[in-house]
């Protein structure tokens, strides 16, 4: 099959965003058996050079540069009124809509698989070919998270008009596709609420089992780490919150303890953590596995976000025990006290992790399960097959319908 790739955030092995980093592995993994091309955009100039990383698996790479000049929020923000969501009318482009209809129009494609669902508004430059939108989570469901993360300001009347708006604009949005895809049980869920005749299939991602993982000396496990994209609001919020709450109870009972903050451009408030000395702010890290390796425990208390937490399955598959949210687990499902460990409270969140730190036989217990759990229920063989199921089955009702060229 002729596959094109429409995504929002460049996928490479370098990225600094776990989604983007698993959409380089599904082209990676769908080029063993087809032809694939990608259309992407780019935050910055210099992105463009890890082009060089997707050549050996994609027959074409396009950037688009996301836009980003300084009347972008006051025109995002107009949209608004216009009921377009503004997670949708900050990555329009018309440099991407011609792109897109560019290469759909020269080039024979079997399917189109859009990434994210701020970019399903280019479906309508696709003509003749069935297009697939892969939802990592509903913008609507993450604007309604982060206005009732925040206190009463404009900024939150903002974020709560614009999840209404985006819940009235993803139900007719999604209809538009061939197949919608969603990444979890819970995902497809949320859909379903949205319009109960969408066309959902559910495919997790696939996740790689590194050669090396974490092994357990018999000894206190004092470092934590977190990995995340450092610019995302839910990764933002959840660090300070686990920082000035759990953090400093996990402190009082174990002094020596450390956490590691990892991910790709982190925040003034989050930089300012490094001031204590029992913190570490990395910034972008090439490969996150030598920090898991070096790593006790892996925390990620979750409150805004959806899908599927790929950093969560990350840190699993190196075989590091995970702290985690019922929000962090949802789209998972991994079993709490044998492959997991989840607390919804900063007290059960310093506690659970107090009991990892001074058990190396739980850490060991939990490292063990979690990988077991991971190969057993996110390969990537079941999750390739899954997919060209769904592109076939698209392709025969196109093809029953008269609408391919």
């Amino acid at each position: 099959m002729k596959i094109l790739f429409a995504t929002l955030l460049l996928p490479h092995p370098y990225a600094d965003h776990a989604s983007s980093f698993t959409v380089f592995k599904m082209i990676r993994h769908l080029s063993e058996r087809h032809e694939v091309s990608l259309v992407s955009f780019v935050r910055t100039e210099e992105e463009r050079g890890y082009v060089k990383d997707l050549r050996p698996y994609c027959k074409r790479v396009e950037t688009v540069l996301l836009p980003q000049d300084a009347f972008m929020k006051y025109r995002v923000m107009a949209k608004l009124f216009s009921m377009v969501p503004m997670a949708v009318s900050s990555c329009y482009s018309r440099e991407m809509k011609d792109a897109i209809h560019s290469l759909v129009s020269e080039n024979a494609f079997d399917i189109v698989q859009i990434e994210y669902a701020p970019m399903g508004q280019y479906i309508y430059d696709i003509k003749d070919v069935p297009a697939v939108i892969n939802v990592h989570d509903l913008i609507s469901v993450a604007a309604k998270k982060i206005s009732a993360s925040l206190g009463f300001s404009r900024k939150k009347f903002e974020w709560f008009i614009d999840s209404l708006v985006s819940s009235s604009y993803e139900a007719g949005l999604y209809r538009q596709f061939s197949k919608v895809i969603a990444i979890s049980e819970s995902v497809k869920k949320q859909l379903l609420a949205c319009n109960p005749s969408m066309n959902i299939s559910v495919i997790s991602p696939g996740v790689d089992i590194p050669d090396i993982q974490r092994s357990y000396p018999r000894d206190m496990g004092l470092r934590l780490i977190f990995m995340g994209a450092m610019w995302r609001y839910e990764n933002i919020e959840a660090v300070l919150s686990f920082y000035h709450s759990a953090f400093a109870r996990i402190r009082g009972e174990v002094p020596d303890v450390k956490l590691c903050i990892a991910g790709g451009a982190p925040s003034d408030e989050i930089k300012k953590l490094a001031a204590d000395t029992s913190v570490t702010v990395t910034g972008f890290v090439d490969d996150i596995l030598p920090y898991y390796i070096e790593s006790d425990i892996s925390v990620a208390p979750m409150h805004i976000g959806g899908g599927v937490q790929c950093k969560i399955l990350d840190a699993m598959a190196a075989g590091l025990p995970v702290v985690t949210t019922s929000q962090g687990n949802e789209g998972i499902c991994a079993v709490h006290e044998k492959d997991i460990v989840v607390a919804d409270t900063p007290e059960s969140f310093a506690e659970r992790t107090i009991e990892l730190i001074k058990s190396s036989e739980l850490r060991k217990k939990i490292s063990h399960n979690a990988i077991n759990f991971v190969r057993n229920n996110f390969g990537w063989d079941q999750a390739i097959e899954r997919l060209e199921a769904v592109y076939h089955e698209c392709m025969l009702k196109i093809d029953e319908q008269g609408g391919r060229t």
